[in-house]
């Protein structure tokens, strides 16, 4: 559904985009912007907790800012993400 909202409104994603020594985003944006869609159920446990926020930290120190969306924003504020969105990439390309 992100990858969806986010072609619609022009933009360029990457699925599953491989950050070194981090892993993966769930998109790439642009080439710029991770988004990682973010469900209850895979982030629940404890483990869970320290391994998302140390994933999260890795791509700040990787240089690629990442936004962590909820599933119920995708669906009932689409246009608001798509905003926030727009507003992240306006902020960071002047620093690339």
């Amino acid at each position: 559904m992100a990858r969806y909202l986010l072609e619609e409104a022009g933009l360029t994603v990457e699925l599953q985009a491989n950050i070194p020594g981090m892993g993966h985003v769930d998109l790439l944006v642009d080439g710029l912007l991770g988004i990682e869609t973010d469900g209850y159920a895979y982030h629940s446990s404890r483990a869970a907790y320290r391994e998302d926020r140390r994933r999260w930290n890795l791509t700040v120190v990787r240089g690629v800012p990442t936004l962590r969306v909820t599933f119920e924003m995708l669906l009932s504020e689409p246009r608001e993400f798509v905003r926030m969105v727009h507003q992240a990439l306006a902020t960071y390309r002047p620093a690339h």
